[in-house]
């Protein structure tokens, strides 16, 4: 093998480590570019997280200031009309996108960060790391994440960061279980022995050459689980036992129930701002599983064999 020959202690060739690191994140992008309904879905996805971040400067009104514009239909004043206590509706949705996006990006990161790192360390090393991750795994996977977090929203009360942080600690095993099989597939790919025989350790190893091609699987959950994330924290403010210091589209939703018939926009736009975050991350998702498809990823133009 050529990388045989490459003396011990020695960098790997700049190109044969370049075309081994992302050539499967470039691969997976080629095949995501050619599906237009995903991309679609995320410029709309990215629009909406846009109008959730810069809500204080593109509508400056205070999102809790109560007016007389009582139940107001929609108007020039209120474009998606006034609540109950006659509050915007649109710039309370503006709040409450910007609610669930931190808390779908945050439920996300932290269990795709505690996964991957879970499944890197098992795939790589084994034996005894593997077993102890995989099982700890498995018990964690018996456990509903969202009717514990709801037992402790109920219990402790339910501020923002403790849902995040049960979510997410608990959403990691099937990241785990992925970053894993793709780890026992990439250590003996012919890149990862070229850097092996170059003297490269065995963390530069899996964080330079292995994680990067093992991404692409992992990120295709990512958006499932901002959708979780999204849906969880909607609905523990819907039945009352979420954050009363946050505006959330589940406690939006909750509170206009009673107006449906009398005003049927206070309860509609929440609603219809959570169904589309998640159909958004859903198709993303799809669109993500679709490029990883083999079939699909070959027949995208300029791919480069492994």
């Amino acid at each position: 093998m050529r990388s045989a020959a490459i003396a011990p202690g020695r960098e790997a060739p700049p190109a044969a480590a370049d075309g081994g690191r992302f050539r499967r994140l470039r691969s997976v992008w080629r095949a995501l570019s050619r599906q237009r309904v995903p991309l679609v879905a995320l410029v709309l996805l990215l629009m909406l997280g846009a109008v959730g971040a810069l809500a204080p400067a593109i509508l400056p009104g205070d999102p809790n200031a109560m007016t007389g514009d009582t139940l107001r239909p929609i108007s020039a004043a209120h474009p998606f009309g006034a609540d109950y206590l006659g509050r915007d509706v649109l710039t309370r949705i503006a709040y409450g996108i910007k609610t669930s996006f931190i808390v779908g990006l945050a439920v996300a990161a932290i269990a795709m960060s505690v996964g991957l790192a879970c499944g890197l360390a098992a795939g790589y090393y084994g034996e005894w790391v593997e077993h102890l991750l995989m099982r700890t795994a498995d018990a964690l996977l018996i456990l509903p994440g969202f009717f514990l977090a709801l037992i402790v929203a109920f219990l402790f009360g339910g501020r923002v960061i403790t849902v995040v942080m049960l979510l997410g600690l608990t959403g990691w095993p099937q990241i785990a279980r992925i970053a894993r099989a793709e780890v026992l597939s990439l250590k003996t790919a012919e890149f990862v022995e070229s850097a092996r025989a170059a003297g490269a350790s065995n963390g530069r190893i899996v964080l330079k050459e292995i994680l990067p091609n093992a991404l692409p699987p992992v990120l295709a959950l990512m958006s499932l689980l901002m959708s979780y994330g999204i849906l969880s924290e909607a609905s523990l403010s819907f039945l009352g036992v979420g954050d009363p210091n946050v505006i959330s589209l589940g406690g939006m939703l909750s509170n206009g129930l009673q107006y449906a018939t009398t005003a049927w926009w206070v309860p509609t736009f929440p609603g219809a701002a959570i169904f589309l975050l998640v159909l958004l991350l859903n198709i993303i998702g799809d669109g993500l599983s679709m490029a990883l498809n083999p079939a699909l990823t070959r027949a995208s133009p300029g791919r480069s064999n492994r």
